[in-house]
């Protein structure tokens, strides 16, 4: 996960930049192997420097998707704390409806259906039954 921050029109110390790098790199850890580049902007909220609100924009590039996360705040290092937060739900959540889900069983579903069985253990076909187990007659 490479991490990139762009120059702007709002000065960005040195101190913030390790601030963002460290917020990113905890709260996107876990997904970092899907992750590709993590690119955080920071513009004034409304094009006006005097106003003081300035906005913290992360762009996420999750293989195949890209999201776009923001806040805008008067304290950067706040900003950049509610961006991370978002950013990291919103990859965990792209992330959770991406994977295949497993069927619930259902009451009208035939025993062993979906890997679900009812009762005993699951064998392969034609493998020796389970010890304890005998087949046949008794």
């Amino acid at each position: 996960m490479r991490i990139h921050i762009p120059k702007s029109d709002v000065d960005v110390t040195d101190v913030l930049r390790v601030h963002v790098e460290r917020r990113l790199g905890l709260a996107l850890a876990r997904f970092s192997d899907r992750i590709g580049r993590v690119i955080v902007r920071f513009t004034h909220a409304d094009g006006d420097a005097s106003d003081g609100h300035k906005r913290c924009r992360i762009e996420v590039g999750l293989r195949p998707q890209r999201f776009d996360v923001e806040d805008t705040d008067v304290d950067l290092f706040a900003a950049v704390n509610h961006a991370t937060d978002r950013a990291s739900r919103s990859v965990a959540r792209a992330l959770e409806q991406g994977r295949p889900r497993m069927h619930k069983p259902n009451a009208a579903d035939p025993p062993g259906a979906n890997g679900q069985f009812r009762a005993g253990r699951r064998t392969e076909v034609g493998a020796p039954p389970p010890s304890g187990v005998r087949r046949g007659k008794r």
